[in-house]
């Protein structure tokens, strides 16, 4: 393949362990990968920005968009990777995408059981809006595409309407929305929109990953890693994660509890650098979360693990988007080289200065996920892992 013949993709993702979900699914694909954190710093021919947008606001995650794709050369493929529960400033981020070209959106996660039907996101034939999953959010779940996009017009499109209706439906100015009820679906929209000179691509992962199907499969497997001592952070609130953490405890990891009004006001690192001495430790926050101090704990938590470990060799399991990017954010990472997926979200990557990172977003995983990825990184011997599927909150 010649340097003209190459991929050159840019996804633009909204956190950091969306961005690894979504690098992984190139892992197995003929091109050169890799994940930058706030802006671009490598030339790979697949690169996954984390924007950090999740936890802005809309004009600040308009903004960082736009600044991303405005200089981009034409022949950059953009996709706009999005949360499959439709979290964040999606309607904000894509109204400063429309400017820069036809967008497609196709917002289903198949394998999780979030589907599309009728323009309405269902999660295992629910609603969303009826499903209990937005409990930690601030705002409602959209009850529909339409009313998670608000001022933003949108045109529904069946794939039988073909090149035609697609085209009818951007060159109105709209935002064009698919359906989706099955990866075979994804597939079908991702042929249609190539046929769009500079179509932006909205989606979940699915659709990158079908985006990556179209791409020359890579027969390299993946090379062992040097076995190091490892800190799991878990910066997550969802339910699931008690039952991981619980998992992880039970396997022999030491457990380092620390309470959020100790953690806001300073703590001693002390306690965590002595149980990663131990081979595996656990760090998580205990007390009750308003989410309105949020950021402030999520950077306080940073700031400890960077105490934590700043001189040791140690591999980090973070948990959660925003724990994941304010860690690397704090210990001066910019880039990462994702290597493998434990399961289906859980990414182990190395860093520029050959650390290494798993990052897993706060709901995805069985009970056994925490454990697995701990033990990919301290070389020894686990159950295999079941946790190719979201848990459940």
């Amino acid at each position: 393949m010649t340097d003209a013949q190459r991929p050159n993709i840019l996804i633009l993702a909204d956190d950091l362990s969306g961005a690894a979900e979504t690098a992984a699914l190139f892992l197995d694909r003929d091109v050169t990968l890799g994940i930058d954190i706030g802006a671009v710093h490598g030339d790979s021919d697949v690169r996954v920005i984390d924007l950090g947008t999740r936890a802005k606001s809309g004009p600040e995650a308009a903004d960082r968009v736009h600044t991303a794709v405005r200089d981009l050369p034409p022949q950059v493929r953009v996709i706009k990777k999005i949360d499959s529960m439709l979290r964040g400033n999606i309607a904000a981020e894509v109204e400063s995408l429309l400017g820069t070209g036809p967008i497609v959106f196709a917002a289903g996660l198949p394998a999780l059981g979030r589907t599309v039907e009728n323009g309405v996101p269902h999660i295992d034939g629910v609603p969303l809006d009826r499903s209990g999953r937005w409990a930690l959010e601030t705002t409602e779940a959209p009850a529909s595409i339409a009313d998670l996009f608000g001022h933003v017009r949108t045109i529904s499109v069946a794939l039988e309407d073909g090149i035609d209706g697609l085209t009818a439906a951007v060159d109105s100015g709209a935002v064009a929305v698919f359906d989706v009820r099955s990866d075979a679906d994804l597939d079908a929209i991702v042929d249609l929109s190539a046929l769009l000179p500079g179509v932006r691509l909205v989606g979940t992962a699915a659709l990158a990953a079908a985006v990556a199907r179209t791409l020359r499969p890579n027969e390299l497997g993946t090379l062992p890693i040097e076995p190091v001592p490892t800190l799991v952070v878990v910066g997550t609130a969802e339910a699931v994660a008690a039952q991981q953490v619980s998992e992880l405890e039970r396997s022999g990891a030491t457990h380092v509890r620390i309470h959020v009004d100790h953690l806001l006001a300073g703590t001693d690192p002390t306690p965590v650098r002595n149980a990663v001495d131990g081979g595996a430790a656990i760090l998580t926050v205990t007390g009750p979360v308003d989410p309105a101090r949020s950021n402030a704990i999520a950077t306080a938590l940073a700031e400890l693990v960077a105490l934590a470990i700043s001189d040791k060799t140690v591999g980090l399991v973070l948990t959660g988007g925003e724990t994941a990017r304010r860690v690397l954010d704090a210990l001066g990472v910019n880039t990462l080289h994702p290597i493998t997926e434990i399961h289906h979200g859980a990414v182990v990557s190395r860093t520029a200065a050959g650390g290494y990172v798993a990052t897993r977003p706060g709901s995805f995983g069985g009970p056994d996920s925490l454990v697995a990825m701990t033990a990919y990184l301290r070389g020894v011997e686990s159950t295999p892992s079941f946790s190719n599927s979201e848990a459940l909150a």
